[in-house]
């Protein structure tokens, strides 16, 4: 059996579910920025972006903000710890930019409210907060 074999309703159906998820974020955010999969913008002093995949279906939100010495040993243990305690999503570093970053991926298996959006949201940006304060520190 091919479990990704979508039968075309199905593929209508995701694809309807990311459009409307799309449509209600650029309601509730200024948008800075979009393309066919992806909207970015600012959201609690991070660079976010919410790529859409109207295939599987799913959103993911990545926020990202600068950091000093991204190359320490230190923090990429750090780094490694915080991802062993984060069942959400991932904490990572960039020493080419200089930046930490964390990403979650959420399905979308039934349309997305502002309220339920909002609460991922806050969520990812808590445990974001939480890793960039642990890695200014160490």
């Amino acid at each position: 059996m091919d479990h990704y074999a979508l039968s075309k309703e199905e593929q209508q159906h995701r694809r309807q579910i990311a459009d409307q998820a799309r449509r209600m974020i650029l309601q509730h955010l200024p948008v800075e920025d979009e393309d066919e999969t992806s909207l970015t913008t600012y959201y609690r002093e991070y660079y976010m972006q919410i790529s859409f995949s109207s295939l599987h279906p799913l959103v993911v939100i990545c926020l990202a903000k600068s950091i000093a010495d991204p190359n320490s040993l230190k923090k990429r243990q750090l780094v490694n710890k915080l991802n062993l305690n984060s069942v959400l999503g991932s904490h990572a570093i960039n020493p080419d930019v200089g930046c930490y970053s964390y990403r979650s991926t959420h399905w979308l298996d039934t349309e997305l409210t502002a309220e339920r959006f909002f609460e991922m949201l806050d969520r990812c940006a808590d445990e974001a907060d939480r890793g960039y304060i642990r890695l200014k520190a160490g």
